[in-house]
């Protein structure tokens, strides 16, 4: 069959090294890939290729990157490239219905999550703030409706304890190669039509602002640490002291920990090396921070910058 990669960020140039890798033995053949366009950036503000896009031209193959997933132009290069499945992960565009009508076969999509649960475009950063022991990859067919196309082939996998959203992403897309392989597979049966979904057991993820970063002191340590983990490395997270701004770098969380501060007072534990910072239920520990426009700094060194330190309480916002 004739492939069509869709994909933007770096987590998903894995599958598709993967997908090259083994497309001829398999014997099919990629002959495209599309990506987001070039955007601004860095210092000089020069545009810059998505990973996905920069990969594919450097091996010399087709890249096609609309502004439109929808628009005539595109959708008529789509078609010329001729291809039985297209095959999407984290490309950033919703596509139509000339679009998905295109591919012989199917469009299909990888994606991070158990489906049903966790629909749309955040299912790592929800599975993380609902602290989720395990999710998984899901391959399903593409259909107009997001996310709710029939499964291919899923797996489950366990969400380690300290993971943040960036780490997990990569591990999740890189583990879908095989399920990919075995999706293409059923592919080949012209009358495979997959498992549907149970719509009564569907969630869905809501869009992350940047403001969700913001730590509400009142919460408690796992949901502080589970939003920590979510929003790594974006928005990030961040509170308080004083009118100044501070990301919280490196944070971890102790279930046992219990000192009787208040919700978002701090001191400094010189045998940890680290600020305890109080929630409703015990505190959480702070081993990097950086101030608005400085640079990440220790808890130690945060600490003894502070002029007054005999009641250092930090202000914070919804999570």
């Amino acid at each position: 069959m004739r492939l069509i990669f869709l994909g933007s960020p770096e987590p998903v140039v894995a599958p598709l090294k993967a997908l090259l890798a083994q497309a001829q033995a398999l014997g099919h053949e990629v002959v495209g890939v599309v990506s987001q366009p070039a955007r601004p950036a860095g210092r000089g503000q020069g545009p810059l290729d998505p990973p996905v896009a920069a990969y594919a031209k450097s091996l010399g193959i087709t890249a096609l990157q609309p502004e439109k997933a929808s628009s005539p132009e595109f959708l008529a290069a789509f078609a010329r490239l001729m291809p039985d499945v297209a095959i999407t992960a984290a490309y950033g565009q919703i596509l139509s219905e000339e679009f998905l009508a295109i591919p012989r076969r199917a469009t299909i999509n990888i994606h991070p999550s158990l489906l049903p649960k966790y629909r749309g475009a955040t299912p790592v950063p929800a599975a993380l703030l609902s602290g989720e022991e395990e999710t998984g990859v899901t391959i399903l067919f593409t259909v107009k409706k997001l996310d709710a196309g029939a499964i291919i082939v899923q797996e489950s996998m366990p969400i380690e304890r300290d993971e943040t959203s960036g780490d997990l992403t990569s591990r999740l897309f890189a583990a879908s190669t095989p399920l990919v392989v075995a999706a293409l597979r059923h592919l080949e049966d012209p009358t495979f039509v997959g498992t549907p979904q149970k719509e009564a057991a569907a969630t869905h993820c809501r869009k992350i602002e940047k403001q969700h970063g913001a730590v509400d002191w009142q919460r408690s340590s796992a949901e502080i640490y589970n939003a920590f983990r979510a929003y790594e490395p974006w928005p990030g997270t961040f509170t308080h002291l004083e009118g100044r701004r501070l990301s919280l770098v490196d944070m971890k969380h102790d279930e046992s920990a219990m000192s009787g501060l208040a919700p978002g007072q701090a001191h400094y534990e010189k045998r940890l090396r680290c600020l305890l910072v109080g929630t409703s239920d015990g505190t959480v520990q702070l081993f990097k921070l950086k101030a608005a426009g400085g640079k990440v700094v220790t808890a130690e060194a945060f600490w003894n910058g502070l002029k007054n330190r005999s009641h250092v309480v930090f202000q914070g916002g919804e999570l």
